[in-house]
């Protein structure tokens, strides 16, 4: 049986493997269609999240362009890449075929697959960005999209005109109540979300800015 899901990240370059690998972690969290325990035969979640967070801290250190910590992020980054790639049989085997279930685990599915039967996903409705309970956080709600799996929230302190500027934020499996922290109280940030779906990503909302308390 062919393969339904994208089995390569090659093509990927590092901020958009470690957004893409974070998409997949957080789709499979508590998510019902793939319950725990997996079988043994594929990664744990458990150990899923200990190489995406050991591949995001070897990231983080190799921005200084340090030869040493750039080979530790490739070794990182193979090794968890490794892991999505042994898992993706296991999940289109519950699947059974089923688009809509293989849309929520984070992972692209090929363009033959959702060709036809799919539309892009379009933005978000009643996007709504607020301060968070505690300093240095942002509260951001939408309702909730038909067909999305996930979504992705990206923000900038930059010309949000300039596509460059983005950065990945997070990525979520709820529409309501999606908390932003760690912000520099006292910045203006502009925030944008999207919905994931078995079409792959969804158009982006409007940015909307805030200074953040």
């Amino acid at each position: 049986m062919q393969a339904k899901l994208i089995t390569t990240f090659d093509h990927l370059s590092e901020a958009g493997f470690l957004a893409k690998s974070g998409i997949i972690v957080i789709s499979l969290t508590a998510n019902t269609h793939y319950p725990e325990p997996w079988v043994v035969q594929v990664p744990t979640l458990a150990q899923l999240n200990t190489a995406y967070t050991d591949y995001l801290d070897c990231y983080q250190a190799a921005i200084n362009h340090d030869s040493l910590k750039i080979a530790l992020r490739i070794s990182a980054r193979q090794t968890l890449t490794e892991q999505l790639k042994r898992l993706i049989p296991y999940l289109e085997l519950v699947a059974q075929g089923d688009t809509f279930i293989l849309a929520t685990t984070g992972y692209d599915l090929r363009k033959d697959i959702v060709r036809g039967g799919f539309d892009t996903l379009p933005a978000p409705e009643d996007f709504r960005v607020s301060h968070g309970a505690k300093s240095g956080s942002l509260d951001i709600h939408i309702a909730k999209l038909i067909g999305a799996g996930s979504y992705e929230v990206q923000i900038t302190k930059s010309d949000p005109s300039i596509e460059a500027n983005w950065q990945h934020a997070l990525s979520s499996l709820i529409s309501a109540h999606i908390l932003l922290e760690g912000l520099t109280p006292g910045q203006i940030y502009w925030v944008r979300l999207r919905g994931i779906g078995s079409s792959g990503a969804g158009v982006w909302t409007e940015p909307v800015s805030m200074i953040v308390d």
